[in-house]
């Protein structure tokens, strides 16, 4: 597996500003990591997620100047779970809940990451995404095809759950 200094973008049809991908990538790797092991609760997939959402950020960014903005890998981000999320749905009800929960985390794990994995997928996204990264129900709401009522309500099921777990264990 390539480490991240070993990464080299490819050029992107439509992508003309090659060295700004890869500098945004060096910038913003770590963020998108982070939150890509809190949705997958697996380091090897969290690589290989965040390294797509930074080629999709890439690929869609066209000519324009900055290339790859912060909110631009973060809408990549949520479009790859939604479809993620939406395939598992139509699949069926066992693979919904293999998504959200890939045998992760183990008895050892902090309470804390218990709790948020044990959220929903949509409902875990939306709130690392809310309470982590500060973007607002409405933005997080257009990227999902959602009403922003439907999406606050979600995000705060999701605070009222993870405060629930929390005070149990």
């Amino acid at each position: 597996m390539a480490t991240r200094t070993q990464i080299q973008f490819e050029p992107a049809p439509g992508c003309v500003h090659e060295q700004l991908c890869q500098a945004m990538y060096e910038q913003q790797y770590r963020r998108i990591h982070a939150l890509c092991q809190w949705m997958t609760a697996d380091a090897t997939a969290a690589r290989e997620l965040a390294q797509a959402v930074f080629l999709d950020a890439c690929t869609q960014a066209g000519p324009g100047f900055p290339a790859v903005s912060g909110d631009a890998l973060a809408a990549s981000l949520v479009l790859r779970f939604r479809n993620q999320i939406h395939a598992a749905a139509q699949a069926g009800t066992a693979a919904a809940a293999a998504l959200g929960h890939p045998g992760y985390p183990p008895p050892a794990a902090p309470p804390v990451r218990a709790a948020v994995s044990a959220l929903p997928p949509t409902q875990r996204l939306l709130y690392l995404l809310h309470e982590l990264e500060g973007y607002s129900p409405a933005t997080l709401a257009a990227w999902l095809d959602l009403e922003p009522e439907h999406c606050a309500r979600m995000i705060h099921s999701a605070r009222l759950q993870l405060r629930r777990e929390l005070r149990a264990a």
